[in-house]
Parts: structure tokens; sequence; C-alpha cells
């Protein structure tokens, strides 16, 4: 058994008790990030990411308590089928916390074990034996199967049966048992993965020109697969008209037939609903989380404009409420018709009720309103809709959680319009000057200055600029996928780097350079001289060269033959690919 049982103040768990109660005294920011309703007990719980605890929300007095907290932030919480049991997820150190909501005295029972770092979502089948995980920069998905044998506390207990390793780094999953089909979609692009959730086999992958799909649902007979997600088009420009009419960027809702899902993702048409969530002037920039309630109504989390959108299935009416700042999770109340909303950025949990037509209820504080720092100011810039014209898209939308989503985009970074390039990773990008591909931009505030400026197309000023760089230079460079390569295996590889001249364009120990160089592919507006990216985090990304033309990090050097003087032999490809994947 793979599991510790976790008591009084064991490895920093902070069991609740009555003076814990608070009416949003608590000062500090906690950022909630996934709720849980339990129609039973009618309680809500939620996880937070900053303050990294799982609160119990009193809804109609609206105060709250922390049941416990832990040693660094929360991702994902979800409800155990048919137990009073909830399991909350902690990305690094990787590890599940189980424990029972029914328990209303302290200390609260919790079951803790270990599973593989940086996961990030969790769901289980139906009956609740077993649990998936899907872990975001190992490219792993984690199968966890229950013991016969519960805990004496009554939680259930789980042992990690099955690794998995996918063919990019996930975002979502979705679980469809009526045709045994696992879902899990990428975190930064199109990537689709079909699974066979008893034996873990990858069944087939599958693309499509879109990104940041950030969540699924199925309908309430489980025949479509709805999935909230934006579409980028590399030919349109960042100028207000194109932005404006939603020819550059488009925040949709789109569905798939579960029966003919490899078929209708790669090719055909997606469903849409018969609503329009979307219009010129009234965007909806950065949908997050989806619901679907017994009544056949879709709610639509809009992250970054700080709203909910509720369209029903049989009439083509948008409801649109405003709620709290990056709404990114719900929560359904199936008695009081009333769905919970997590704004992760304005610690506050809305209430927004369905009937007899969806409004906002209430609001339920988390933490006492205060002056923001810059670096949360920065936090609040980067995920907000409104920096750009009428809402249509963030700084996270191109760069998805600081990194990039794998897509062109045209805008005037390279002094005009007409060659679209590659969206640029941001993570690390405080040790990564000049920027943009031809290496113009020196002063990280001149650049966020710009950005919001002529590609966001709104009005900057000094002080959006300074807090958006402040934030951006406390993300470090993505993680590598081989962290934990020999040291033999290393040096090998250092002097193969070095060997083939690598440095001599990506110099230790950011791996990359001041300069611009002719890398022999010239974009369509004539410029031949580039800046390299940094290769830290190399392995986490999806498209390469300017003009994103290799999919593959292999192909970079067997197809492209990047900078090569000579074939690599199979020996030195290995090794080359092993080197870059350990940065």
């Amino acid at each position: 058994m793979n599991h510790a049982r976790l008591i009084s103040l064991a490895i920093g768990i902070l069991q609740w008790g009555a003076h814990a109660l608070c009416f949003g005294a608590n000062s500090e920011l906690k950022q909630p990030i996934a709720l849980a309703w339990l129609e039973e007990t009618q309680t809500l719980w939620a996880a937070t990411k900053n303050d990294q605890s799982i609160l119990r929300v009193h809804v109609d007095s609206k105060a709250w308590e922390r049941v416990f907290q832990v040693e660094s932030p929360l991702t994902d919480l979800h409800r155990i089928p048919g137990t009073s049991t909830l399991a909350a997820l902690q990305s690094s150190p990787g590890r599940i916390y189980l424990f029972d909501t029914a328990r209303q005295e302290a200390p609260v029972d919790i079951a803790s074990f270990s599973i593989p770092s940086y996961a990030e979502n969790i769901v289980s089948s139906p009956d609740g034996r077993c649990l998936y995980v899907l872990h975001r920069w190992n490219h792993l998905a984690t199968i966890l199967e229950q013991t016969n044998e519960p805990s004496p506390e009554g939680i259930p207990d789980y042992h990690v049966r099955q690794c998995i390793q996918l063919p990019f780094a996930p975002g979502s999953q979705l679980l469809v048992s009526d045709s045994d089909t696992w879902i899990i979609t990428a975190a930064f692009g199109g990537g689709m993965a079909l699974l066979n959730p008893h034996t873990g086999t990858l069944q087939s992958t599958l693309e499509r020109s879109i990104h940041n799909i950030r969540d699924m649902v199925l309908d309430r007979e489980h025949h479509n697969i709805w999935m909230a997600h934006q579409t980028l088009h590399p030919n349109a420009t960042t100028l207000r008209g194109d932005i404006q009419w939603g020819f550059l960027i488009e925040n949709k809702v789109s569905g798939f037939s579960v029966k003919n899902l490899t078929t209708d993702y790669s090719s055909s048409e997606p469903l849409q609903p018969k609503g329009q969530l979307e219009r010129p002037g009234n965007a909806a920039g950065d949908p997050e989380a989806l619901l679907w309630t017994d009544q056949d109504e879709m709610v639509i989390a809009l992250a970054g404009v700080g709203e909910v959108a509720v369209m029903r299935r049989d009439t083509t009416q948008v409801y649109r409420s405003g709620v709290g700042r990056r709404p990114s999770a719900l929560a359904y109340d199936k008695t009081g018709r009333r769905v919970f909303v997590a704004n992760t950025l304005s610690d506050s949990i809305s209430i927004l009720k369905l009937d007899p037509a969806p409004q906002l209820s209430s609001t339920i504080r988390l933490g006492r309103l205060k002056e923001l720092s810059e670096l949360a100011q920065g936090e609040r810039l980067f995920f907000d809709a409104h920096q750009s014209f009428h809402g249509w898209f963030s700084c996270h939308s191109c760069h998805t959680d600081g990194h990039a989503n794998g897509m062109l985009n045209d805008n005037e970074a390279d002094g005009g319009f007409g060659a679209p390039k590659k969206v640029l990773s941001l993570l690390g990008v405080a040790d990564t000057a000049p920027w943009s591909w031809l290496g113009k931009r020196n002063d990280l505030v001149e650049q966020a200055h710009r950005s919001i400026q002529t590609t966001m197309r709104e009005i900057p000023t000094q002080e959006k600029a300074k807090a958006l760089s402040a934030y951006m230079k406390t993300l470090p460079p993505a993680p590598p996928l081989k962290p934990d390569l020999p040291p033999r295996r290393i040096n090998q590889g250092t002097e193969l780097f070095e060997r083939l001249r690598c440095d001599e364009c990506h110099l230790p120990p950011t791996y990359t350079d001041e300069d611009v160089y002719d890398v022999g592919i010239p974009d369509a507006s004539g410029s031949v001289a580039f800046n390299p990216p940094s290769l830290l985090g190399v392995s986490q990304r999806t498209h390469f060269l300017h003009d994103g033309r290799i999919k593959d990090l292999k192909d970079v050097f067997t197809k492209q033959k990047h900078m090569l003087e000579k074939d690599l032999s199979p020996q030195e490809l290995a090794l080359l690919l092993d080197f870059l994947q350990s940065l």
C-alpha cells in the first residue's frame, strides 16, 4: 500500500476547528481553482492554489473554514462516485489527498499517497474503482485502482496500477463509459488522444487546428462531447478590423459526435450550439470550464472577460452574467438550481441562479479586499481579455499558462504584416532577451507595452506594462521531459552539442544568444536572420523554427537538418535528442 495516514499536524496538514471559521477575515490571497458540490449534505468544497488549502464553504451564511492545508499548490478536486469522499490533487510533488466530507467534527480523516509530479487533472470511473490523473510536464497519464480493503476510516484506498506515456503534454480529459473511451487533449495545441480506460492502450491520436482546450463535457444522453477552446487564424492580422469580426481569434464551444469522434474531430465541421456565444463588440475571451445540467443547459465560464454564459439546447438565446475575475471552475446544485463559480483572481465564489432566468444571486468572499501588489496586478492583466479590443483574447490566449499554443500569429513584432510566426513561450522570458523572432525588443516593459498596443489593439499604460513585465519575470522555464538523464549521458550530450557547434547560437546557461543568425529559411517578408529561442524547456514545445514548419524535435535534424554539416548517425541523433530533452 503506497499511502500514509495523516493525523493532527503531520506533514504540514492543518486540521480545522471552530476557531477556523471565517467571514472573509483572512487577507491571504487564496485563488480558488476547483469546486465540488455534495448534493446529499448541501455543502460546497473548494481547492485553492495560492493558499494550498481545502475549504468548506457555508453557502447560506457566506462563511468558510479551512479544513486542511498542504505543502504546495492544489490543482483539482473530484468526488469519488457513490461516496462522500473527495480527492484533492497536488501538482508537485505529485500527491492525492482523500478525505471524508461526511465527518463534521475535527480531526478530519485524510489519506494521502504519492503519484508522479505535475498532476493537473483527475476524473474517475463511474463506479469509483479507478482514478485517472493527467501529469502535464511529464506527458503522463496515471491509472489508480481501488484496493479490496478500505481504510479503517472508511476512505477508499488506491494504488498506482499503470503509467502511460502520452504523445503530448496533457491538458483535459473525459471518460465516456458508454463507449469505453478515454479522451485526453493537449494542453498547448489541438492534439487529442483516444485510449482504452481499462488497459490504458493508446488507440489513436488526432489533430485539429485549435488550441486552449480547457474543458470537455458530455450532454445528458452521452451522444455528443462539447469542448471549450479557441481558434487562432494565422492568416489574419492583429488590426482591429480582423479582431472585431473574429477573423483573428474565436472563442468557441464546439461539439463532436461520440460515435464518430475520430472522423468528426479530424476532418468534419464540429457541431455548434444554437446560440451564438460571442458577437462583434461583445467577445467571450478564454472559455474555461463547462458544465451540463440535468435541464439540458450548458454553462460556460468565460475566464478572460469575467462572465458566465448559459445556453439552452432548445433555444438560440444566450444568457451572459458578470461574475469575478478569471472564473475557472463550476459546480452545480441540482436541487436549488444554482451554479457555483470559482473566481480565481478575485478570491471569491459567485452563485448563479438558473430559474426563472440565469442571474447572479450573491458572492462569497474568501478574503478581504485589499490593494494588490504590482506582481498580482500583472497576473490579473495577463489573464484579462479586456486588455484586448472588445475582449477577444488575453495574453494567456496565445501564451497558454505562460507557455505557447503552438500556433502562428501575424502581428507587427517583425515590423509589419504578411509573415506569420510561431508564438514564442514566455516561460523563462526574464533571462532570454532580446525578444521577438527578429531580436529587436530589448526591454521587457517596452515589449509588454507594444504588445497591448499593436497586438491586442488596446490603450496601454506604463503601469500596466510594468505590472505585466513583473509577472512574466516570475515564470520559470518549462521543466525538461527527461530531468533524470544519467550524468555520463549528459556529458556525452554536451560534448556532441559543442562539437556540432550548436553552442555558437544557443550559448549555455540560457541556451540562446543576443544576436540574430541566418538559418537558411527566409520568411515571407524576406527576413533571413532570426534570434535563436532558448533551448531550456525545448522538449515541451510542439512546433519548431520561426514558421513552425517542423512539428517534431527529431525532424529538426532529420528532415530540416538544421545547421548540420552532415547527417547524424542514429547514435548521435539519439544522444542529441536526449540531451536537448534534459534541458
